[in-house]
């Protein structure tokens, strides 16, 4: 019964997500967007990516790519529990709500508690053109238990 209720939150989480950058995406965006099935060198190298990963992978990531974003989808109070250095919070409901976007032409590294946030932002940004978007395994816990750095 408990699975079956988080399966429920989790399908309504990401259908509220999906609402929510549709939404962001109407008010950003006047121009059609076009698919097309020839692609150029140039175009091939710019194919989208969305990955989960662990986050000693996550680690190498931040440190190769200088203009990573770190974006911290928890609420303000969560922080208490730390955060990685460099990260900007921007809660997820802030997000959904259409009060806050994420900038689609930089790589994404997603952060919550435990990844299940995160996840299903990131599927539906995937979905919606961002070009490079990755998630933290297991979020800020499975960092911790890793013994990574973070700051409170």
């Amino acid at each position: 019964m408990k699975k079956r209720v988080l399966i429920s939150t989790i399908l309504l989480l990401i259908g509220v997500i999906h609402s929510g950058i549709v939404l962001a995406n109407k008010n950003t965006s006047s121009e059609p967007q076009m698919q097309t099935s020839h692609r150029s060198t140039a175009q091939l190298t710019q194919e989208k990516t969305f990955t989960t990963l662990p986050p000693s992978k996550a680690m190498r990531l931040i440190a190769a790519k200088s203009d990573l974003l770190l974006v911290d989808v928890r609420s303000p109070s969560e922080l208490k529990n730390g955060s990685i250095a460099g990260s900007t919070l921007i809660p997820l409901w802030d997000i959904v709500k259409g009060r806050k976007t994420i900038p689609k032409g930089k790589p994404v590294l997603l952060i919550c508690a435990v990844g299940g946030r995160s996840l299903a932002l990131g599927e539906a940004m995937y979905r919606y053109g961002y070009k490079e978007v990755y998630n933290l395994k297991g979020g800020i816990s499975a960092w911790k238990s890793a013994g990574l750095p973070v700051v409170y």
